[in-house]
C-alpha cells in the first residue's frame, strides 16, 4: 500500500487502472485540484459533490463499485471547545481516497507508521479506528477540564467558570448528535468493510472493537454533559448563598442604622457624649454583627466543607 499526500495525477491513473493499492490523504484541497483527483480515479459525481460541500452526517453510500464513509473525529486541547473533524473516505477499487479540512492527528499517526502490505479494507480499517481514537483521546482532555471544574466550583466559583462550562456543554450537545447518528451507522460501515478484508473473521473482531470505543465516547459525552450541569446548577446556588449571606449580614445594620438615625426625643436627650456613641452606635453594630455571624456559622453557610466523594 503506497501512501500519498500530494497527488502525482498520472502516477496516480496509473495505478489505479493497474489496481495497485494506493492511499491518498488531502488536507483541505481546493476546487481544481479535487476534480482533478477524482477524474484520475474515476470518483462518482454524488461523491464529488458531497465531498465539495462537506457538512455532511455520517453515512455509508454505495455507487456501483465504489463507497463512500463520511465519519467524524475531534480535534481539542486544554482550554480550548472541542471541534468536529470530519473525514471523508472514498473507496474506489484498490483505491482509498480520504478528504478532510484540518485532520485529527491519528490521521497522519496511520500514514507515518503504514509499512509493507496492507489491503484497502485493512486501512480504511485503520483510519476509521483513527477517527474513533481521536474522539476518545479529546474526551479524555475534557474529561481532565471537567475534573478541574468540580474541584474548585465549591470553594471559588468564579464567572469565568460559569462560562467556559456553559460553552462546554454545548460543545458537547453538538458532539452528541453527530455522534449518535455516527454509532447508528456504524454495524452498516462495519459490514461493507469487513465485506472487501482479506480476512473478513479478524476484521468483524476489529471493528466490533472499535464499535465498542465509538459507544464509550458517547457515555463519556452523556457523563461529562451531566457533571457540567450539575456544576452550573452548583455555582447558582453558591452565588445565592453568598448574596444571601450578604443580605442576612446588611439587613439588621440598615434597620440598627435606621433606628438611631430617627429623631427620638430620648435619643436627643441622652445620646450625645462620646462615651453613649460608641456604646449605643458602635457598640450596638458590632454586637449586631457578632450575633449575626454566630447564627451562620450555626447554621452552617459559614463553616461548610465540600462533599466528599
Amino acid at each position: 500500500m503506497l501512501a500519498l499526500d500530494t497527488p502525482d495525477l498520472d502516477d496516480l491513473r496509473a495505478r489505479h487502472a493497474r489496481h495497485e493499492p494506493t492511499w491518498l490523504d488531502l488536507t483541505d484541497p481546493d476546487e481544481a485540484e479535487l476534480a482533478a483527483v477524482a477524474e484520475a480515479l474515476g470518483l462518482h459525481p454524488l461523491a464529488l459533490e458531497d465531498s465539495r460541500d462537506f457538512e455532511q452526517r455520517p453515512k455509508l453510500d454505495r455507487y456501483e463499485d465504489q463507497m463512500l464513509l463520511v465519519l467524524y473525529g475531534l480535534t481539542t486541547s486544554a482550554g480550548a471547545t472541542p471541534q468536529l473533524v470530519e473525514v471523508h473516505v472514498h473507496v474506489i477499487g484498490a483505491s482509498v481516497l480520504t478528504i478532510s479540512r484540518r485532520p485529527p492527528a491519528q490521521l497522519d499517526r496511520v500514514r507515518r507508521h503504514l509499512h509493507g502490505a496492507c489491503s484497502e479494507g485493512e486501512l480504511v480499517y485503520r483510519v476509521i479506528d483513527a477517527v474513533v481514537d481521536s474522539l476518545t483521546e479529546g474526551l479524555e482532555t475534557v474529561g481532565e477540564e471537567v475534573d478541574a471544574f468540580e474541584e474548585t466550583i465549591f470553594d471559588h466559583p468564579r464567572a469565568r467558570d460559569r462560562d467556559r462550562m456553559a460553552v462546554l456543554r454545548r460543545s458537547l450537545n453538538g458532539l452528541r448528535r453527530t455522534l449518535m447518528v455516527q454509532r447508528q451507522v456504524f454495524p452498516r460501515v462495519a459490514e461493507q468493510v469487513v465485506a472487501i478484508s482479506a480476512d473478513e473473521e479478524e476484521a468483524r473482531a476489529y471493528l466490533a472493537d472499535v464499535g465498542d470505543h465509538l459507544s464509550q465516547a458517547l457515555d463519556e459525552i452523556d457523563a461529562d454533559r451531566e457533571s457540567l450541569q450539575g456544576m452550573l446548577d452548583t455555582y447558582s446556588n453558591e452565588v445565592q448563598e453568598r448574596l444571601t449571606i450578604v443580605a442576612t449580614i446588611f439587613l439588621p445594620l440598615t434597620a440598627l442604622t435606621g433606628f438611631f438615625g430617627t429623631n427620638f426625643q430620648w435619643m436627643l436627650d441622652h445620646i450625645g457624649s462620646a462615651w453613649a456613641f460608641f456604646t449605643f452606635g458602635v457598640g450596638g453594630t458590632l454586637l449586631s454583627c457578632l450575633a449575626i455571624v454566630l447564627w451562620l456559622r450555626r447554621t452552617g453557610l459559614l463553616d461548610r466543607t465540600p462533599p466528599q466523594d
